[in-house]
């Protein structure tokens, strides 16, 4: 199935439309399908990551606490979001940077496989695409989702244009409830494909 949207032909796979229809389900609303991109070979490229270990890192508390865990418990994944934790939060402060940024060094500094979640802070996007210009994260995935502003807007093209492996939730659509819709069919199918 080809679409243009966003003046480009977009090819959507069966399991790009499954995840799709997935995300269209738990939102209740069709509005946001045509803004979902996938990089090449991501799809795979998160199923390894779930079924084979990973830190699930998210960009807020509010989008921890909405991840499907029985599916997430079903799988070797570690889930974690760094926003509120002690050290961050000085750092941030003795820094005079937000604490999206402080939170995005502690992730990417996290061992192993990682999957980086951004439903709502563009800086953690930032910090991300500055790490990838200084040294490629070959064991980082990154789900978009973040919304509204321009700023958020342009730093999701961005990382669409940097070759990081993603899934971005183009324009000015998305948010926390979109990006959480995004990771729980992710889970959901990898879970169920362990069966």
């Amino acid at each position: 199935m080809a679409d243009h949207t966003l003046g480009q032909e977009r090819f959507l796979t069966e399991e790009m439309k499954d995840l799709i229809h997935a995300v269209e389900e738990e939102l209740g609303s069709e509005s946001i399908s045509k803004n979902i991109h996938f990089s090449t070979g991501v799809l795979n490229r998160l199923d390894r990551q779930l079924t084979l270990g990973c830190h699930l890192i998210t960009d807020t508390n509010l989008l921890s606490s909405m991840v499907d865990r029985a599916a997430a418990s079903r799988l070797p994944v570690q889930l974690s979001c760094f926003l509120d934790d002690p050290f961050v939060v000085s750092v941030a402060s003795q820094r005079r940077v937000t604490r999206a940024e402080i939170a995005a060094e502690r992730a990417l500094g996290q061992p192993g496989s990682k999957i980086l979640v951004v439903g709502s802070a563009p800086k953690m996007l930032d910090q991300v695409l500055q790490a990838q210009r200084r040294s490629p994260l070959v064991d980082t995935t990154v789900i978009a989702a973040a919304s509204g502003f321009a700023s958020a807007v342009a730093t999701k093209e961005r990382l669409w244009d940097s070759g990081l492996p993603c899934i971005v939730v183009r324009g000015k659509a998305g948010g926390p409830m979109a990006a959480m819709a995004i990771v729980n069919a992710l889970l959901r199918s990898a879970a169920d494909r362990q069966k």
